[in-house]
Order: C-alpha cells, then structure tokens, then sequence
C-alpha cells in the first residue's frame, strides 16, 4: 500500500445549487464534504470520480464531467503526527436527481450564499477546494495541511504549490 492514498472528488451540480455530503462516520463525521472517495488500484481517475458520484449520490448519470486540479493534503494530529496524505483528484459534474441518505450520510444542496454563511459546518480542506475549483479557469495543483485537535479540523494552509 502506498503511503498516499489517492481521492476524487467532485464539486456536484444539481438544479442549480451545490450538492454535499455530510458524513456519519470519522473522519470528517458530522461536517458537510465534497462527494468523492478512494481511487482504486488500476481504476483511472476519471473512471473513479463517476463512479463514486453514482455510488454516492444514485445518480443514474453525470454530465459535463471535467478535472479541475490536484491537491496534496496533509492530515496532521495535535502532536503534529503525520497521520495520512492524500492526493485529491478534484473534479466538477452536473447530475440530475439524488438520494438524500446512503450509507456514508446524508446529501443536500446548497446554493453559494448558504456555502458562504455556513462555512464552519463544511470540512476547512473541502470548502476551500470549492471555492478554488468551482471555476473552470482556476485550475492548477494546491497544497493544504488540516490538523486535527480536540475533535476539530482546522486548515494550516491551503495555498498554489511552488513550482
């Protein structure tokens, strides 16, 4: 197994808002996210994103599927253990309908107002991939730290890496 651990994610349109997930178990339990999980060994990126949006949401399709950017994230614990790094695949989609529960959480929608006013409920890392990928003309590879202490998340960084 490598020591990163490779995501996609997608920023999901549906009717005209912004859907995500929060999820019920940890980590990340009880915070809305972007949909999105594992790549699997063999399984290209593409492929993956599709298949975790249907999985995820019970979209019977998705449209206008594009990659966005990267991101290397850092998962640091309160003693500043690394604790896992991710290579986040980012994404952007349209579905047409969804099922509000599956197994990982629950889903809604949000419009970019709601977004904006509720961001201490969204996962630091997730929220600002959002803001930083929902165009299409801000592409580009990131790097983010997120620390998790006393039960909380919090974003060191998130930041254009250096090239």
């Amino acid at each position: 197994m490598s020591d990163i651990l490779p995501i996609a994610i997608t920023i999901l349109e549906c009717e005209g808002k912004y859907l995500f997930l929060k999820r019920r178990q940890p980590p990340y339990e009880n915070l809305w996210g972007l949909v999105g999980g594992k790549i699997d060994f063999g399984e290209h990126v593409t492929r993956a994103a599709i298949r975790e949006i249907l999985e995820e949401t019970g979209a019977r399709e998705v449209h206008n599927y594009s990659l966005r950017g990267f991101v290397s994230e850092r998962l640091i614990d309160q003693d500043g253990t690394l604790k896992r790094h991710f290579l986040i695949f980012v994404g952007h989609g349209q579905i047409d309908s969804f099922s509000p529960n599956h197994r990982e959480g629950i889903l809604s929608l949000f419009d970019i107002d709601e977004i904006h006013q509720q961001q201490e409920q969204f996962l630091p890392s997730d929220w600002y991939m959002f803001d930083a990928f929902r165009e299409p003309k801000n592409c580009g590879l990131y790097e983010a730290e997120l620390v998790h202490k006393d039960g909380c998340y919090t974003l060191s960084y998130f930041q254009v890496a250096k090239c």
